[in-house]
C-alpha cells in the first residue's frame, strides 16, 4: 500500500464524508469514527470490522492481506483468524475485480493447507503417540 493512502482517512481517499447516522449503535458509531482515522493508525480489530461491514474495502483489503501474510491467524478482538474469516466473507465480485488481491488471499490459504496436511499427517500422530505414553 502507497505511503501516501496511508497518511489518509477513508474519508479523504474516497473523498466522502459521511452524514451523521439516523440511528445510533455501538458499530455505527464506530464505524464513522474510523473513517476519520489515517489508515496508518487502524489496528487489526479496526480493520476486521470496516470491511466485516463492506467499508473501504478497496483500501482496507490490501491492508488485511498484509497482515494475513505476516500471520494467517491475525485476529481482532473476537479469536485467532477473526480477520481472515471476514476477509472470506467479502463477495467474489470484488475479488474478480481485484485478481492482484485474489492471488495473495490465495497464497495465504495455500499456507494455511499446508500447515493444515502438516498438522494431520505429522504433528497430531506424534501428540497422539506422545499423550498415550504420559
Amino acid at each position: 500500500m502507497s505511503k501516501i493512502y496511508c497518511n489518509l482517512s477513508l474519508n479523504e481517499l474516497e473523498n466522502a464524508v459521511w452524514l451523521e447516522p439516523q440511528h445510533t449503535s455501538h458499530l455505527v458509531e464506530t464505524c464513522h469514527a474510523l473513517r476519520k482515522i489515517p489508515l496508518r493508525k487502524l489496528t487489526v480489530e479496526n480493520i476486521r470490522m470496516l470491511v466485516g461491514q463492506k467499508i473501504g474495502l478497496e483500501y482496507l483489503i490490501p491492508m488485511a492481506i498484509e497482515h494475513l501474510e505476516k500471520n494467517p491467524w491475525c485476529s481482532g478482538d473476537y479469536y485467532d483468524g477473526d480477520l481472515l474469516e471476514v476477509v472470506l466473507r467479502v463477495d467474489a465480485e470484488f475479488w474478480h475485480e481485484h485478481p492482484n488481491m485474489q492471488h495473495r488471499l490465495s497464497e495465504v490459504m495455500s499456507r494455511i493447507q499446508g500447515y493444515v496436511e502438516l498438522y494431520s499427517k505429522q504433528i497430531s500422530p506424534s501428540w497422539d503417540k506422545l499423550s498415550k505414553s504420559m
